[in-house]
């Protein structure tokens, strides 16, 4: 049978990962096929917000398979499949991993070129290794752990889940030398990101508050992701029937299982909160950022599940596996719930482009994705950038509310005299072209 829900799970994994990118996943991109080792570890990583395992992994997997979309996906459909696996070996059971193969959540982010699911099954790996050695930890916990951290920094947040659980013993405290050596050597590095991050607050304000600040917004989005993935309705009313209604079944079963083993119930509860916590302080706090507790979500489903009546276990199962399978379809064949159609607006643009015109953003940055697509293309950005005559500007929209809230690129463009031709919505980036 767990033959069986891999095998699915790869198969939803691999539909519609030819997508574009997005602008996060081809920074991950650009990083894989561009950047050289001395210019990831010298440049890149002190001014990015994460650890370098993914993209020292990514990198890797690049050389050996290519930097095509599916290519890089493909290390997260990897991770996300093992991810489901690990599960069937935490629990010995098929429920939990049927649930997490079929959560449009998890699909999703095993068809990103991004950390989180990497993360996710890192930490599983752990929580496998701490189970079979009995809570002892052990070398296997030890180097998993480690891996978890270098790869999303908010895993550490699973460092109490273990110490609440663990037989405190020289073997289980050994167990964490890996990783307290590695984070020592990137203590360095992680000062500088920290520094670099906590100066988005007064350099972009409105890109600070959207990173991740706790809020009862924030709070609510991660059940309502855990259980309907990335999709929405157009009509709110609806959408909050929907969530209110799943929200009471899966409550049920959480409630029913309130008796499971108390580790998964840490591993879902512990990260997240500490995770709220810290967001009031510093922008963290996201349900993709606790993806790694989705596991653990779907082991106390399926615990609340096995505490019914034989006839009643069926028909639950089959309701919370056609609410997976319904969600998850959605995203998958539906373009509209795709990632930001970036590889179709900048076909669209070069193919229109002549010599004497250019493409603007609104400030120098937020070009990865254009730059992945179109290598060489001619791109500036921010008003300062617009010296000379051009025949056409294609102003990209992109962000505008965060990074130019005044509309200054836009009031530029029109005072020199330029007029809009044409505007083009491609999954969220706009293109505006000006003549």
């Amino acid at each position: 049978m767990i033959r069986i829900i891999v095998l699915l799970a790869l198969i939803l994994r691999l539909i519609s990962l030819n997508q574009s990118l997005w602008l996060d996943e081809a920074t991950s991109a650009l990083v894989a096929r561009d950047y050289s080792w001395n210019l990831i570890f010298g440049q890149f990583l002190p001014g990015d917000f994460h650890p370098p395992l993914y993209y020292m992994l990514l990198k890797i997997w690049g050389l050996f398979f290519g930097t095509s979309e599916i290519a890089l996906r493909s290390l997260s459909v990897v991770a996300g499949v093992a991810t489901v696996y690990l599960v069937y070996k935490i629990v010995n059971a098929t429920t939990a991993a049927l649930l997490l193969a079929t959560s449009g959540l998890h699909i999703y982010f095993s068809q990103e070129v991004r950390m989180y699911q990497l993360a996710s099954f890192f930490v599983a790996l752990a929580v496998y290794f701490f189970v079979k050695s009995k809570n002892e930890g052990g070398v296997g916990y030890g180097v998993a752990l480690a891996a978890a951290v270098l790869t999303h920094y908010l895993t550490v947040l699973m460092l109490p889940v273990f110490w609440l659980i663990a037989r405190k013993n020289k073997k289980f405290y050994m167990s964490h030398n890996i990783m307290f050596l590695a984070g020592l050597l990137w203590l360095p590095t992680f000062i500088k990101q920290l520094t670099g991050g906590l100066g988005v607050k007064n350099i972009s304000p409105a890109w600070w508050n959207i990173l991740g600040k706790t809020s009862l917004k924030e709070i609510a989005l991660v059940p309502t992701k855990f259980m309907l993935g990335r999709i929405s309705f157009e009509s709110d009313w609806l959408y909050g029937v929907v969530v209110a209604g799943l929200g009471i079944l899966f409550f049920w079963l959480l409630f029913r299982a309130r008796r499971a083993n108390k580790l998964f119930w840490y591993w879902l509860i512990v990260p997240a909160g500490l995770a709220a916590l810290i967001g009031f302080f510093v922008p963290v706090f996201n349900y993709f950022r606790i993806l790694f507790v989705l596991p653990a979500f779907y082991i106390l489903v399926a615990a609340g599940i096995s505490t019914l009546k034989s006839k009643w276990r069926s028909v639950v199962l089959g309701l919370v596996l056609t609410v997976n399978v319904v969600t998850s379809g959605i995203y998958l064949v539906n373009p509209k719930f795709h990632r930001e159609d970036w590889r179709g607006a900048v076909n669209f643009v070069e193919s229109q482009k002549d010599e004497g015109d250019i493409t603007l953003f609104v400030q120098d940055s937020q070009m990865e994705a254009y730059r992945y697509y179109a290598p060489g293309a001619k791109l500036a950005g921010g008003p300062d950038t617009l010296k000379g005559e051009f025949d056409t500007i294609w102003l990209m929209r992109y962000v505008q509310p965060l990074f130019d809230p005044s509309d200054t690129v836009r009031q530029k463009i029109e005072s020199l005299g330029y007029e809009k031709q044409g505007e083009y919505d491609f999954n969220g980036v706009v293109v505006w072209r000006y003549e």
